[in-house]
């Protein structure tokens, strides 16, 4: 049994709250927006392959070089994603397991730019 603690040790705090990611990786892949948060200026994308084990990505912020008004939900578009990915720590990935967390390195996407590809779906 996992033994719960409730104060997260500061350094592992420190490193969960600020990842060092490394150089991002680009990925090309096809998909639809889910929905677009137009306050906060951020979409959730379904793709139809999986990226880094999932198909959807929630909360990807848009650059101000994408025209919100350009973004339609449930239209199929070619995604450029930059993936980053920050190796967590030993220490962390212990520390998670005790908690009962599998979780050995933090992923972030960035949407890049987008192109429909059919209207007509």
């Amino acid at each position: 049994m996992a033994k719960k603690k409730d104060e997260i040790p500061e350094d592992i705090d420190g490193e969960l709250k600020s990842p060092k990611f490394g150089k991002p990786k680009t990925h090309s892949v096809s998909g639809y927006v889910l929905d677009i948060n137009e306050t906060d200026k951020k979409v959730d994308l379904q793709l139809y392959e999986p990226l880094s084990g999932t198909t959807i990505l929630e909360g990807l912020e848009i650059p101000k070089e994408i025209n919100l008004n350009d973004l339609e939900k449930g239209i199929v578009c070619e995604f450029k994603l930059d993936e980053l990915k920050a190796p967590l720590s030993k220490k962390t990935t212990d520390y998670l397991k005790e908690q009962g967390i599998t979780l050995n390195a933090i992923i972030k996407f960035e949407l890049k730019e987008f192109k429909i590809i059919d209207e007509n779906n």
